[in-house]
């Protein structure tokens, strides 16, 4: 996003409020800072050392692979939220999809509004739906899929399952969809428009009703609607999940990783989760501006360069697996590795989310409060919150960057103890071994990470 819910450091943050600015910061995420606590070496050193510490104490205490069963359900834990919550939540999903569409309405009929209040659809698209969504399902499960506006809308269709369909394409179509919406949040000039956004939010539900009406409701939008597969995943990390009658129950810390289906393209699409990512925090360091010289400066460069980022993390992951599988004595195609390993990134890309947008959801989340009141920028005042201003309430820089330095080595931590655990099931006594590259790429990972960050 450019014009709209952007956000940077505290001390942007500050700056920008010392010399009148609007509330509205201008960067997206967390812009990069060089005032750090100790030298940015120290913490690069240090996280990678946590991550050697990691690999070697799995290999002495982690013997036997412990989470390759999927869910460990506790049935005497319940915690409500039945059959009651779904159709409460479809019906705020299909609410929320009406008012982003409903932004081509004042455009079209030529009214006035205010300038200088938000519109309800980029804080409802880049933060509400993009991140708070995602974040919350870390906590409580995967809520998208009652959430879902399509899915609400597509049970109305009343067409069958096509299994078929997600055997033979995967989440091929919904990566494309990923990228496109990536490219429109980081490179399209006109992403903060809510008309734009309107009208994109208007093609793609008629693409969702199309995939399913052909595939059906579930698993035409599993193989191409974006959010579901990124849902799904992140929410798989949750120690909470549903019973078909609704209820909340414990199933383990990412156990429901370890058994998402592994699916045509689903690799693809996690490596696309930390690549898009890390190509939004280097596009505004100004070691990526003088290396890319004057691609960043047009939409086509950008677009090439998004592309390439994803590129790049997917072959460092490649070669990565291609050693895995020698190392591992298995002989397996570099591509079953991949399939195989690709749930192992999943924390990775969700760090790697969490370090870069977090103070955006804190504080331009808030202006969900005040666009509640005027959905449309007309001069309404619903709610009598149409005026409220953001409020600044973390003070510390130091606090934010040790936020997302934990985020970051911690995302990683715990992508080791996935691969190891997925090692032991698959290639056994050579399983510590096999994963030396994989070890390498994390802290590869991790290192450019820390480095995006510092700017």
């Amino acid at each position: 996003m450019r014009n709209h819910v952007r956000s940077t450091t505290l001390a942007g943050v500050a700056l920008a409020l010392l010399v009148g600015l609007p509330d509205v910061a201008r960067a997206h995420g967390i812009g990069g800072r060089t005032d750090l606590p100790m030298p940015l070496e120290l913490f690069v050193v240090g996280a990678g050392l946590v991550l050697v510490a990691s690999f070697v104490a799995l290999s002495v205490l982690w013997p036997k692979p412990r989470l390759q069963g999927g869910p460990d359900y506790s049935a005497s834990a319940p915690f409500g939220a039945g059959h009651w919550l779904r159709p409460v939540l479809g019906t705020l999903g299909v609410i929320s999809l009406a008012l982003v569409v409903g932004q081509i309405v004042p455009a079209v009929a030529g009214l006035e509004t205010e300038p200088t209040r938000p519109t309800i659809a980029p804080v409802m698209v880049w933060v509400v739906f993009w991140l708070i969504i995602p974040f919350l399902a870390v906590l409580v499960g995967d809520w998208y899929t009652d959430l879902n506006p399509w899915r609400s809308l597509g049970g109305q269709l009343r067409v069958e399952e096509r299994p078929a369909v997600l055997d033979r394409l995967g989440v091929w179509p919904a990566t494309v969809g990923f990228v496109a919406f990536t490219w429109l949040e980081l490179v399209s000039p006109q992403s903060g428009e809510p008309v734009v956004l309107g009208f994109a939010a208007l093609g793609y539900t008629f693409l969702m009703i199309a995939a399913m009406a052909y595939g059906g409701r579930d698993n035409g939008l599993q193989a191409f609607d974006a959010f579901t597969t990124y849902n799904r995943l992140i929410s798989a990390i949750s120690p909470l999940g549903r019973t078909d009658a609704g209820k909340v129950v414990w199933r383990g810390w990412l156990r429901s990783l370890t058994v998402i289906p592994e699916w045509p393209g689903l690799w693809v699409f996690v490596v696309a989760m930390i690549g898009t990512v890390s190509y939004d925090g280097a596009s505004s360091a100004d070691w990526f501006r003088r290396m890319t010289g004057s691609l960043a400066s047009s939409s086509g460069g950008r677009t090439f360069l998004l592309i390439a980022s994803v590129a790049v993390v997917a072959l460092g992951y490649l070669l990565a697996s291609a050693i895995a599988s020698r190392l591992g004595g298995g002989d397996w195609p570099v591509l079953r590795v991949a399939r195989r390993f690709a749930h192992t990134l999943v924390p990775i890309a969700l760090a790697y989310a969490f370090a870069h947008y977090f103070t955006l959801v804190l504080f331009e989340g808030q202006q969900l409060i005040s666009a509640m009141s005027d959905p449309f920028a007309l001069g309404w005042d619903l709610f009598g919150t149409a005026d409220r201003r953001i409020e600044f309430f973390i003070t510390s820089t130091d606090l934010v960057w040790y936020i997302q330095v934990a985020s970051i080595v911690i995302g990683h931590v715990l992508g080791v103890a996935l691969a190891h655990d997925r090692a032991l099931e698959d290639f056994g006594d050579t399983a510590v071994r096999s994963q030396y590259a994989m070890l390498v790429l994390m802290v590869g990972l991790t290192t450019l990470g820390l480095l995006i960050l510092s700017g």
